[in-house]
């Protein structure tokens, strides 16, 4: 059976584009949604709350337009990685790493998801790097650990260390979601695979938070919203990323995944007062700096990119007349 969004493989990529530029834009608000909820909820209950209304929103599609899906043995072990992965461990690690860090740094983190994508897409497919690409790689690297290093302990981040290293954590999770996914599209339906993610993350957490012996208790106030709004966001989010990443390659899509460290810190910035010192600004700059150099595949793109700022290029290229 074929989707109805694969025939427009390869034939709408401003749709492609313009959906994983939504769905990373509404991603950016998911850190300081669970940032918020994480204050009346545990861990177990949010996610199981979260998965279910995703699990809801997704199973008339089970019965109706993907009736006839059926899936092969031989691709259940790729499967069941693609759910453990991502919501399963990824939202583990994420959420609690959202209790230690603020949502602003944790987004920042995150920009390097799409540089481990690369890595370990190139690792799989063989590619080779150019050497540009190993010193933007080191520098995004060395900004991420000098913001963590140089966070402020706060009432919002009580160890910022621990929690941007288990957000770096559930990138390198996420990413090899990706990977598994891209290579799953080739059979099934992208909507498909994304609903089979929040089946499995429910029945997940579901064990999880039975096995926590947490009874799950709903507070009537604004995180209630905000649980009904990531459970909703979870089913679009992944339908839209789905698509974009089946569409386009992952060269083209990647690059959009920068918009969620701005998304993040934004969204922080406005509805949680969070902030940055003048330290983790210049980390910043690093991973940014670094992700940049990363898209340069050689030496001559990375001169003619470099010469189009102007104190770089009066400081480094220009010649004495």
């Amino acid at each position: 059976m074929k989707d109805f969004l694969s025939k427009y493989k390869n034939q709408n990529e401003l749709f492609a584009y313009l959906s994983i530029f939504i769905a990373v834009l509404l991603y950016g608000t998911t850190l300081t949604a669970t940032k918020i909820c994480l204050q009346y909820y545990s861990t177990p209950q949010l996610m199981v709350l979260r998965m279910f209304i995703s699990a809801i929103l997704f199973l008339p599609f089970i019965f109706t337009v993907y009736k006839h899906v059926k899936i092969d043995l031989k691709d259940l072990k790729l499967i069941l990685l693609m759910m453990l992965c991502e919501p399963c461990l990824y939202f583990i690690f994420e959420t609690n790493a959202l209790k230690y860090t603020t949502s602003g740094q944790a987004g920042i983190v995150s920009s390097l998801e799409p540089v481990i994508l690369v890595i370990a897409a190139r690792i799989i497919l063989k590619e080779k790097f150019v050497k540009i690409v190993y010193l933007g790689l080191f520098i995004s690297i060395l900004g991420s650990v000098l913001l963590s290093l140089s966070s402020d302990v706060s009432e919002l981040a009580p160890n910022p260390l621990l929690g941007n290293f288990l957000e770096l954590i559930a990138i390198i999770l996420t990413d090899t979601c990706v990977i598994t996914t891209k290579y799953l599209m080739e059979k099934y339906p992208p909507f498909f695979l994304a609903g089979l993610s929040v089946l499995g993350g429910f029945i997940f957490f579901f064990i999880l938070n039975f096995i926590s012996q947490e009874s799950i208790h709903i507070t009537l106030n604004a995180s209630l919203f905000l649980v009904i709004y990531l459970g909703i966001l979870t089913v679009v989010a992944y339908a839209l990323y789905n698509f974009a990443i089946c569409t386009l390659p992952a060269s083209k899509f990647s690059p959009f995944l920068f918009i969620l460290p701005v998304a993040a810190v934004i969204f922080g910035w406005f509805f949680l007062g969070e902030t940055f010192n003048l330290k983790q600004l210049a980390a910043c700059s690093l991973v940014f700096a670094g992700i940049v150099i990363c898209q340069i595949n050689t030496k001559k793109k990375f001169v003619k990119t470099f010469k189009k700022i102007p104190v770089l290029d009066n400081l480094l290229f220009s010649q004495k007349k």
